[in-house]
Order: structure tokens, then C-alpha cells, then sequence
């Protein structure tokens, strides 16, 4: 199967995937199977409907990344998010079911362990029609990405459970969906600022974190309850809020901050990036490509804000050219990727489609695996001039998680440190400073 933008659909196309609905998550359109006409396409269009999976000889490792159940389980947080704005308006008054929540959770979770090799970022959901629920929505299934795959670095970072329960997510992913909760305790005025100008840092619009773990506190797990407290805390002392101490305000930083704060915090900032604050009457502008996105956190001042264990536990989740991703290469190719390497994520595996972006009838042609040849690259992803936006890794910082894991593993008895931006990355162990 290959991913296209809607408008590149054609009639006779079959769909691999269903198409739900853009304004009511839960609900689909088409189901897979279903046989594209020309009034159909114009009708998903019309409706928003951004993406659609099309069936397509010889790409059966792109369907190993896709799940129906992942797929339904995201929907359905996205329709307990809408519906929970819808209760929440000030003529409705009715208070948040948190209980809806960390069901949608736990499914999401069982989903995702269900079926591992889907436990990627391969496509964006739509389906909130307000900017802020989105962005909650792609938080969370984010942040449940991350500590998933990073599962050694929760037992490490959390000592004092037993392994099992450092390893569970679902608190984590409750309190990312609920992260910018009290962003609905804020005068209007201030949310229409903030969408406006993304100035997260406005006075104001800083109450927010205090407004939510006001709403929250004593109606999820404590540590749920904190992510929704510390997710604008920054691993270099940056962020805010600050705590109260004898000796004045201490902004934490490093490991100072809880490890699920922690991955919140990049989860938010990745999706900030490709999804700016815009007003709900303003039409969504197209998503920053993914990779271009990945590239920005890794410079300054934004790596600096983010723990680099976590990081790469983004960029292990995050392919920056996912799978079903039509491309071109540097060569003139165009095709389709069928797989990719978390080691080198901008060198992924592209299968030749002749034809893409006309008729797309013609048998696929042979596979090009960009680590083999490092003098091609991708120059157009989806649409996007991304020639500028490659990353590849170095000697002197290798995207190696699984180094990461070995480093924690043979140093389980040795304590990271707490503070500020570690010298070596790969190391995974935050240098005192």
C-alpha cells in the first residue's frame, strides 16, 4: 500500500485502509476494499479527509506498519477529546470524565502492544476541528510512542517501582492527553492570543499549567497529574514553572524533572513545530514535513531543551520518512518507502513506482536501500522540497538506542545526572554540571 494526499487520488483506486470521519473521529466513511469513483473523492475532499491508503502491488512491508486496531484505538481518543470540548463549553458546564480518558488510554496502549511493528508515527490523524485537541491528541499518542520504546530508560529513571510498574505507560499518556487541559480555564481573550502569536511563554497563558493540575489533582495518578504541572520544563532550566525553595525560585532541569514530564515536553515541541497554534477559524495551514521537524530539535536552541535519551527515542518512533511516503531522490527517481533504518532514518528503503503522481498503473520497480548509497538522497517527501532538511548520523553523535540501553544496563547501580545537556548523547547518561 501507498499513502497519498487526497487530492491525488484517482477513480478506480481501492482503499487498503478506511477513511474516518474528519469532524467525528469515531465514525468511518469507507471501509478497506472500497473502490474509489469520481464523486467519492470529491466528497472526501469537500469533508477535509486529508490522506488515504491505496492498495499497491509488492509493498507488504508498508502494510506491516499499519494497523486497523491502532488506527480505531487513536480515532477513538480523538472522539472522547471532542467530546469532552463539546461538555465543556460554558453553556453546558458539564465537568471532565476522566474515567473516558484513561479508558481511551488503555485501549490506545493495548493497541499499540498488540501489534509492535505499528508502534510508529506513520501517519497524521484528523479530526478535531479545534487547534488545541489536535495538538492533545498527537501528544499523546506520541508521548505513548516514546516511553513504549524506551521502556529501559523508565526503569532506569524510576528506581524505586518494581520493573513492570515502571514500564507502564498508561499514566503517561493520560496525562499528555490532559496536558493543556487548563488551557480551558483561561479568559478567551488569552487562548485567542496564544493561538495567534504561539507565544507559550505570555504570562498569562503560563497560568495554564497551574489552572489544569488545579483540575486534575485528586482525579488521576499523581503522576499523571504532574505532567500536566511540568511539561513546559526544559532539561536546560529554561522552562517554567519554577518551585518555591528556601533559598528562592528553583526551576528544575535534567533529571531533576519526572521522566514522563520529560517525554511530554518533546512530544509537545515536536508537534508545536509541525502543527503551529492557529485560531479554529483559521484553516490549517499543511503539516511542517516530519523530518524537518526532527532536523530543528536537533539543533540549538531547541536540543538544548530536551532530554537526547528521549530524543532518540523520538527519532526511533518518528521515521522522518515513513513508510508509504512517496518521494523523489536526488537521482530523479520516484517511489515509494517501503522501510527504514532508525540508525540512519533519512536513508530509508525506496521502491521505484513509475508513473507516481499520474496514473500510478505500472509494476513497481526495484528497491533502493539510500544506506547503500550515500551519494543519493531524498529531495521531495510528499510534496515538500526537503533537499536541506536530511540528517544523517556521526561519529560523534550516533542515533544508537540500543547503545543507550547498554550503556543504562552495565551502569543499572550508577546515577545519572541532574542536571543541564549531556557532552555525548549516545551515551545516554546526563553529565553532572
Amino acid at each position: 500500500m501507498l499513502r497519498l494526499n487526497a487530492i491525488q487520488a484517482k477513480p478506480g483506486m481501492t482503499l487498503a485502509m478506511p477513511v474516518y470521519h474528519p469532524a467525528q473521529p469515531s465514525t468511518i466513511l469507507l471501509r478497506a476494499g472500497a473502490v474509489l469513483q469520481e464523486r467519492t473523492i470529491a466528497a472526501l475532499y469537500e469533508l477535509g479527509v486529508g490522506e488515504l491508503w491505496i492498495e499497491y502491488p509488492h509493498l507488504e512491508q508498508v502494510a506491516d506498519c499499519i494497523s486497523e486496531e491502532v488506527i480505531q484505538a487513536r480515532a477513538e481518543t480523538m472522539q472522547v477529546l471532542s467530546d469532552a470540548f463539546d461538555a465543556m463549553r460554558p453553556d453546558v458546564g458539564a465537568e471532565l470524565d476522566y474515567r473516558a480518558f484513561r479508558r481511551a488510554i488503555v485501549d490506545l496502549v493495548n493497541a499499540l502492544m498488540n501489534n509492535p511493528d505499528a508502534a510508529l508515527l506513520v501517519q497524521d490523524m484528523y479530526g478535531c476541528e479545534h487547534p488545541l485537541l489536535q495538538h492533545a491528541a498527537n501528544v499523546a499518542y506520541i508521548s505513548l510512542l516514546i516511553g513504549l520504546k524506551i521502556d529501559f530508560y523508565l526503569e532506569h529513571q524510576r528506581p524505586r517501582l518494581e520493573p513492570a510498574h515502571a514500564r507502564d505507560v498508561s499514566s503517561l499518556g493520560l496525562g499528555a492527553v490532559l496536558h493543556d487541559v487548563g488551557v480551558l480555564k483561561l479568559d478567551e481573550d488569552v487562548v485567542e492570543q496564544y493561538l495567534a502569536s504561539g507565544d507559550e511563554y505570555e504570562q498569562r497563558f503560563r497560568q495554564h499549567v497551574k489552572l489544569g493540575y488545579d483540575m486534575v489533582r485528586g482525579q488521576i495518578d499523581p503522576t499523571a497529574a504532574s505532567i500536566v504541572l511540568h511539561h513546559h520544563q526544559r532539561f536546560d532550566g529554561s522552562g517554567y514553572p519554577g518551585r518555591k525553595t528556601g533559598a528562592g525560585v528553583h526551576t528544575p532541569a535534567g533529571t531533576d524533572i519526572h521522566v514522563f514530564a520529560r517525554i511530554v515536553a518533546a512530544a509537545d515541541l515536536f508537534d508545536a513545530l509541525r502543527f503551529p497554534p492557529r485560531p479554529p477559524s483559521q484553516p490549517p495551514a499543511p503539516p511542517m514535513p516530519t523530518v524537518r521537524a526532527l532536523k530543528r530539535m536537533s539543533e540549538p536552541p531547541i536540543s538544548d531543551w530536551i532530554d537526547p535519551v528521549i530524543y532518540l527515542g523520538l527519532l526511533a518512533v518518528v521515521p522522518p520518512y515513513p513508510p508509504g511516503t512517496t518521494v523523489e531522490l536526488s537521482n530523479g527517481i520516484k517511489g515509494v518507502v517501503t522501510r527504514w533504518h532508525p540508525d540512519e532514518p533519512c536513508r530509508p528503503v525506496v521502491r521505484e513506482i513509475p508513473g507516481l503522481g499520474d496514473k500510478i498503473d505500472a509494476p513497481p520497480g526495484e528497491e533502493c536501500n539510500l544506506k547503500d548509497h550515500p551519494e543519493l538522497c531524498v529531495v521531495v517527501a510528499h510534496g515538500h522540497d526537503v533537499r536541506n532538511d536530511n540528517f544523517y548520523s556521526s561519529e560523534e553523535v550516533p542515533f544508537d538506542l540500543h547503545g543507550v540501553a547498554r550503556a543504562l544496563i552495565n551502569r543499572a547501580a550508577g546515577p545519572i545526572g541532574k542536571s543541564a545537556k549531556p557532552t555525548d548523547p549516545s551515551s545516554g547518561l546526563a553529565q553532572a554540571g
